[in-house]
């Protein structure tokens, strides 16, 4: 398939950050590459489980479907349907029987539409008015209509997911309860005190950890693995989430508009508890507690915390971190073994991790 055949939009983001953008060499042209063929790898599912994300879009109240296909036309990375669908090959199932593989998307386009609410939810919360370079839900449809879409595709999602078996509606329902949890904790943390790196890690671990874990686990479910080795890509997949996270946090202070599709300093402007923030205000840097001390950073004082910030060694020693988490995530990947194991398909979920990684070095 080649890439001028990707039309969709539900692939449009996942295509921008694994088959286009800026031209790139060295070290991240060839981890470009070699995250392009795990992504083409799956295209053919990826439309599957767009279809299926669309047929759950109906409603007699007309709006709840127009802004479930807003969101979706805005595009995004599916990162998680991605590893669920290659998680669930990296068991050599490829041929699984119909219903096991109708299982697969059908949990591949629940904890999708489950992300989709969260970002409804997020930008709620953050006041955001921008998502992925055009105005967020919450900014065009406003906050009633959008915090209820949220919860429409929250519910759809479940009626997805619920017929799957015991384990699927388990580990669903234990992710939706750590993304809440999450959401709460992150709520009630400010910047007025000194935060643990633990108390963030847990944050974390729930906000975006969860789904990960839940898309990889339930992939080597239908995969047909071990109860070990879906635990291990539980494991896999929660310490790949966090190290996305922090990637994130990075770039929303060195990378641009273009790349992230929001202004960037969002979470400084917000003063949220994200990994820099966090190292910043530790590091003892005067700047840092004075514009954390501001109630209402105007822009110029956002744009010079940002300058700061990027020239500070905070930037590298959140990059550290993050490698750190990556390499563990990469660790667990490598302890399932058997001959059973798709190598081409680990080697794809390795190049997932480490192109996204790079992405922020």
């Amino acid at each position: 398939m080649t890439d001028q055949g990707i039309s969709s939009s539900f692939l449009q983001g996942a295509t921008e950050l694994f088959l286009s953008g800026k031209q790139t060499a060295g070290r991240e042209a060839t981890l470009r590459d070699e995250a392009k063929r795990a992504f083409l790898q799956v295209q053919p599912q990826l439309a599957q489980v767009e279809a299926r994300i669309r047929s759950r879009f109906t409603s007699e109240a007309e709006i709840l479907p127009i802004i479930a296909d807003y969101l979706l036309e805005l595009g995004g990375k599916r990162i998680r349907p991605i590893l669920s669908l290659l998680s669930s090959q990296l068991f050599g199932h490829p041929g699984s029987p119909p219903e096991a593989s109708q299982g697969l998307i059908d949990v591949s386009a629940g904890i999708e539409l489950i992300h989709m609410a969260t970002l409804l939810h997020d930008d709620i919360i953050d006041e955001s008015p921008k998502r992925r370079h055009k105005d967020s839900a919450y900014f065009k449809f406003g906050i009633a209509p959008s915090l209820l879409a949220g919860d429409f595709l929250w519910v759809r999602a479940f009626g997805l997911c619920a017929h799957l078996g015991e384990l699927v509606v388990r580990k669903t329902e234990a992710a939706c309860v750590e993304l809440t949890e999450g959401e709460i904790l992150e709520g009630n943390l400010t910047l007025e005190r000194s935060l643990t790196l633990e108390e963030y890690e847990n944050i974390v671990t729930k906000k975006t950890g969860s789904l990960f874990s839940l898309a990889t686990a339930v992939g080597a479910y239908y995969g047909k693995a071990s109860l070990e080795d879906i635990e291990t890509l539980a494991s896999f997949g929660r310490l790949a989430g966090i190290a996305f996270q922090m990637i994130d946090d990075v770039l929303d202070v060195v990378a641009d508009e273009d790349l992230l599709g929001k202004p960037s300093g969002t979470d400084l402007k917000q003063q949220t508890p994200s990994l820099t923030n966090i190292l910043w205000l530790r590091s003892g840097d005067k700047m840092a507690e004075e514009f954390f001390g501001l109630k209402n950073p105007t822009p110029q004082q956002v744009h010079l915390a940002i300058q700061s910030l990027r020239s500070s060694p905070v930037i590298e020693e959140s990059r550290e971190i993050a490698s750190g988490y990556a390499e563990r995530a990469k660790n667990e990947l490598m302890k399932v073994q058997g001959s059973n194991i798709d190598e081409a398909t680990r080697s794809h979920l390795l190049s997932i991790v480490n192109y996204t990684l790079a992405r922020c070095l």
